[in-house]
């Protein structure tokens, strides 16, 4: 009796097995939630190249766009902007200066709220309708996606998936939307804050174009100088991702 008891629950175990091996190879995006119950958006990435991707957020406003991208051109730095569709609607000239630039697009959300607190129809219609608008104004493929406030769930990562999107954080955070003065930001920067370290090789580095943000421009081109001074490599997230040997934190997917 003992004997069939021990066999009854081997058996048990090996059918959760197989059930969870017929899950992931089904569905290998989403091994993460089957294992852990948390997807991730990319942070950073490990490379064993020196290079950093600069990034930038546009919602609202022009008046720090155009110097931001004269600095980029006269540094021939490319990077990466996430644009919201309202704004690149209302600001088509700019749109199309930015990829003429031969900076990367990615989306910025159709509307400015978060995304983990809409409902999975309004979620594809978001996502779906801020990729149409950024194609058609800037001739590109859009398939990065950061969310508006940083605001993700399993669902935000899996229906942005199935959407064609990798969704992209940041690791280091620049806070020049809070108006810390051009110092601060540089320092921010480059020798992180608090227990946050300062740039290092993968990092996503996030600053922001829209108005909100009227020191960016002050602190950019030396931020770019210094990190040049370290040897960096400054690239868009695409380069970046297409050098990576994975992505970071555990959890989050190339």
């Amino acid at each position: 009796m003992s004997v069939f008891v021990v066999n009854r629950k081997k058996l048990a175990v090996g059918t959760v097995i197989l059930m969870l091996i017929a899950v992931l190879a089904v569905n290998k995006e989403q091994v993460v939630s089957v294992v852990t119950g948390n997807s991730k958006p990319i942070y950073s990435v490990k490379t064993e190249t020196k290079q950093v991707a600069l990034t930038f957020d546009i919602s609202w406003g022009e008046e720090n766009v155009q110097p931001i991208l004269d600095i980029l051109k006269k540094e021939n730095i490319k990077a990466t902007f996430f644009l919201s569709s309202p704004w690149a609607e209302t600001k088509p000239e700019l749109v199309k200066r930015i990829a003429a630039d031969g900076h990367e697009i990615g989306s910025h959300g159709r509307r400015h709220v978060d995304l983990n607190t809409l409902t999975a129809d309004a979620l594809m219609k978001e996502l779906d309708t801020s990729k149409e608008v950024l194609e058609r104004l800037s001739g590109q493929k859009i398939n990065l996606l950061r969310a508006p406030n940083g605001a993700y769930d399993n669902q935000v990562i899996s229906i942005a998936n199935e959407r064609g999107y990798k969704v992209i954080q940041w690791s280091v955070d620049s806070l020049d939307w809070k108006r810390p003065g051009a110092d601060a930001i540089i320092n921010y920067v480059m020798n992180g804050r608090s227990k946050n370290k300062g740039a290092s090789p993968g990092d996503i580095i996030l600053f922001h174009a829209s108005d909100s943000a009227p020191d960016t421009p002050e602190a950019l081109p030396t931020v770019l100088k210094m990190l040049k001074e370290k040897n960096y490599e400054i690239v868009t997230v695409g380069k970046m991702l297409s050098n990576a040997q994975e992505s970071c934190p555990p959890g989050s997917s190339l």
